[in-house]
């Protein structure tokens, strides 16, 4: 969950690579170096904490100006943060520097034997074992070296590397963590992240498995790892870089939270038609014969697209009348149901990326059923593996705690059940159409949510400003909205927000109520707002203090409530996407008052590589 870039070119590479690093340091933000290369020799700096502590670094201890680097933003796996531990790292003679995102699983063997071969080593981490390898099986030839070096590895990394005996290349591999090239005019960069890249360059390349690039100036060579040259094809990224840059907002979390109408349209545009939902990019692998073949669904997904897939649980099973099971992401490879190739899986990663759904995509490859991907990133891994890949259109996602990125995924959940209803069935019901025409209303609705709850949720926020604990409760798909909620809660806030089902407090969870504890109420779903209402009574009669959010035109929950919250009425399955707005406000917000980094909590990172 580290962030590696990398630059050749004509300019000064080091404010170049802090910049890249800069948009990089949600995927880690422990430590962060750069190694710059005067055409003669190779120097670095390292420093712990963010991106700024390393500028102030190099204030004090210039690096000499050069066009040639790579740099690292770290989130601890092996080893604390400590400048000792922080990238690049080399070996005994330094010869070789190396920058790595993911982990050798096999490093302790690795270090065992070259401790025998006489080699020193400095960290903690698994990384440092690479560069001794290198100094280890050095050929006096950078590719062959490195060729030489890759099979001893096992697990999943990328890397950039350099050597001081050839200061004028970087050799860049990627096995199963992503890497990007991107492609300028007389110059080349490489980022973990497309949006690293956007100042610079919209022309990319993702590294892909088995790929080795070397990249000197003026050059990118592609080769494989038996060195059969591979001509690159480049892919155009639609985003542009004013979407990784702040504008009007103080934090991207905020900026992200008002990105979501627009989110909402990129998604839906070209999808929703007059006539039903056209998703072309599942038309031309699935037949109306495959898709009625369909016996059950897995969905596989982890943290927030976690959430999403359970809403999709229940939206798919009601329409299409089919089992369908969620999984997480780290538990489905060991503990899967059973699956075959009427079994469909359905992945969700916002990143692409995410190791725990990529290893689950493989399982479910490994068992020939067929895999669709939701995700945001196009060339990801997961999009690469997948059989079919919806992309969500959101746009970059820079805040550690994913907002956009989950309504974007359930409204292309929504999008992906209606087609496959439609493959089966058709869209005659009434409840598909009532849908339909409700989708071609949800960005404005989203609008509406966010001009109705920002100021509210503000002044809310103030009142859990010394608070500890807060819950929330809901039925149905407000259940699931309440895991959602107190997810956010926890990661930005933190808050130990819990969130339960309403009808299951009185069997045990009442008794953490106590007089004045914060509790939300999710009364979203009208089939069941009389038991919600009964079960806000229990909570009131300890004296809880109760929110209620609500849908416009609800006279029965204000009665019953200290505070209510509206927000506009839609189709019981879009509730969500619009009511998910208030608690990531309030997180958002809760996280301020608090004065906490809102966009880069502690402990987390936004990218998770690594198993």
């Amino acid at each position: 969950m580290s962030g590696i870039v990398g630059y050749i070119g004509k300019r000064n590479a080091q404010p170049i690579l802090l910049d890249c690093l800069d948009q990089l340091d949600y995927r880690g933000y422990d430590s962060a170096g750069i190694a710059i290369s005067t055409g003669t020799s190779i120097e670095k700096r390292r420093a712990v904490g963010r991106v700024k502590d390393l500028r102030t670094h190099i204030l004090r201890e210039p690096i000499p100006a050069g066009t040639i680097g790579i740099g690292h933003t770290r989130w601890a796996t092996h080893g604390t943060p400590s400048e000792q531990n922080s990238h690049p790292l080399s070996g005994c003679d330094h010869r070789y520097l190396v920058v790595h995102n993911g982990i050798i699983e096999n490093y302790t063997a690795l270090k065992r034997g070259l401790k025998k071969s006489g080699h020193t080593f400095r960290t903690d981490t698994d990384t440092e074992v690479i560069p001794h390898l290198l100094e280890e099986h050095d050929t006096g030839d950078f590719e062959s070296t490195v060729r030489a070096v890759l099979p001893l590895l096992k697990g999943s990394f990328a890397l950039a590397i350099m050597s001081q005996q050839h200061p004028q290349t970087i050799v860049a591999i990627s096995q199963d963590n992503p890497l990007v090239i991107g492609f300028g005019k007389g110059e080349t960069f490489l980022a973990s992240d497309i949006p690293a890249l956007l100042p610079y360059t919209r022309e990319i390349y993702p590294i892909k498995n088995g790929e080795i690039a070397i990249l000197t100036p003026g050059k990118v060579q592609l080769t494989s790892v038996d060195g059969e040259a591979i001509e690159p094809k480049r892919m155009r990224v639609e985003w542009d870089k004013q979407d990784v840059q702040f504008q009007d907002y103080e934090h991207y979390m905020l900026k992200e939270i008002f990105e979501q109408t627009k989110a909402a349209e990129e998604t839906l545009a070209g999808r929703l038609t007059s006539s039903g939902i056209h998703l072309p990019e599942l038309e031309a692998a699935w037949s109306k014969e495959r898709v009625q073949q369909l016996k059950k669904i897995d969905i596989v997904a982890s943290g927030t697209s976690y959430h999403a897939g359970m809403i999709g649980r229940k939206v798919l099973e009601q329409l299409l009348q089919l089992p369908v099971h969620v999984s997480y992401s780290s538990e489905f490879r060991d503990d899967h149901p059973p699956l075959d190739e009427d079994s469909l899986i359905v992945v969700l990663s916002q990143s692409g990326e995410t190791a725990d759904t990529l290893s689950a995509l493989r399982e479910g490859k490994r068992l020939k059923c067929p895999t669709i991907a939701i995700t945001n990133t196009v060339g990801s891994t997961i999009s690469r593996k997948a059989d079919s890949t919806i992309y969500t259109k959101a746009g970059p996602e820079l805040a550690v705690a994913s907002t956009k990125a989950y309504t974007s995924q359930l409204t292309a959940i929504m999008l992906l059940a209606l087609w496959l209803k439609e493959q089966r069935e058709g869209l005659e019901e009434e409840i598909t159409l009532s849908l339909l025409q409700s989708l071609a209303r949800l960005p404005g609705d989203i609008d509406s949510t966010l001009i109705m709850t920002k100021d509210a949720i503000d002044q809310f926020a103030q009142v859990t400003f010394d608070q500890e604990h807060l819950f929330l409760i809901g039925r149905g798909l407000d259940y699931v909205l309440a895991l959602e909620g107190a997810l956010k809660l926890q990661e930005v806030a933190y808050i130990h927000a819990d969130a339960y089902a309403a009808g299951e407090m009185k069997h045990g969870t009442m008794a953490l109520i106590t007089p004045g504890v914060p509790v939300i109420a999710l009364a979203t779903q009208h089939h069941v707002l009389d038991k919600v209402i009964s079960n806000i009574r229990e909570v009131k009669a300890r004296d809880a203090f109760v929110i209620g959010i609500t849908t416009t035109g609800d006279e029965l929950l204000v009665e019953e409530v200290d505070q209510v919250l509206y927000i506009p009425e839609t189709h019981p399955y879009l509730m969500p996407i619009l009511a998910v707005i208030p608690l990531q406000l309030l997180a958002y917000y809760s996280g301020i008052v608090r004065d906490h980094d809102v966009d880069r909590p502690r402990n987390l990172a936004k990218s998770l590589t690594v198993e």
